[in-house]
């Protein structure tokens, strides 16, 4: 059976907000999915979730009529403006744990919405410095940029380096920056913000 134009129109303009949400969405979190049936199947949930509960909302609140001559131009932009506010809101509350901390509060679990231990203690000392263990024995001592949050990201991202031998700090002549693969690190000390004292110092 063939669709007319109009009827496909209808089809896209129900199914866009939802795609978008999930777009937005999926591209914040710290935990997105790589499954594409997966994908597809969030996207869906989201579009039923948002003609549920968003659409009777942009309806009273004098979006124009579909019928009118205005309605094809100002619809899809304040369906993709809600919807990427949407995404932006529910990413917020899904990467600061909110969800999980009252179900966890209610012994409904104990699980979190962060994809690993590593991600919170990083997230939540941003201002801190941090003394990382390597293999073979090496210390390095510098302010953490960016560290792995996706299963495909693998690198700590170091700034303000010093590597620490015997006590003593040696800054890294000419570099801003090191790269550090997650698989070179042992064990990650994490500093005070007002931390004065030498970290290479034994205490």
């Amino acid at each position: 059976m063939r669709l007319a134009s109009g009827e496909i129109l209808d089809i896209l303009m129900f199914l866009l907000p939802g795609f978008v949400w999930a777009g937005v969405y999926s591209s914040l979190i710290s935990r997105p999915i790589s499954d594409g049936f997966q994908v597809v199947v969030r996207a869906f949930i989201f579009t039923v979730v948002f003609q549920v509960f968003a659409t009777p909302v942009l309806e009273l609140s004098g979006l124009p009529e579909q019928n009118s001559s205005s309605s094809w131009i100002w619809e899809p932009l304040v369906l993709v403006f809600a919807a990427v506010v949407i995404g932006i809101a529910s990413a917020h509350v899904w990467n600061k744990d909110y969800i999980h901390k009252i179900l966890r509060r209610c012994n409904v679990t104990v699980e979190s919405s962060y994809p690993s231990a590593l991600y919170p203690a990083f997230a939540f000392h941003r201002n801190c410095y941090v003394v990382m263990h390597l293999k073979g024995e090496r210390r390095l001592y510098g302010k953490p940029k960016e560290w792995p949050s996706r299963p495909d990201d693998r690198y700590f991202l170091i700034k303000d380096c010093e590597w620490l031998v015997d006590g003593d700090r040696k800054p890294v002549k000419g570099v801003s920056h090191i790269l550090i693969p997650e698989s070179e690190v042992e064990m990650v000390e994490f500093l005070p913000a007002n931390f004065d004292a030498d970290p290479g110092r034994e205490q």
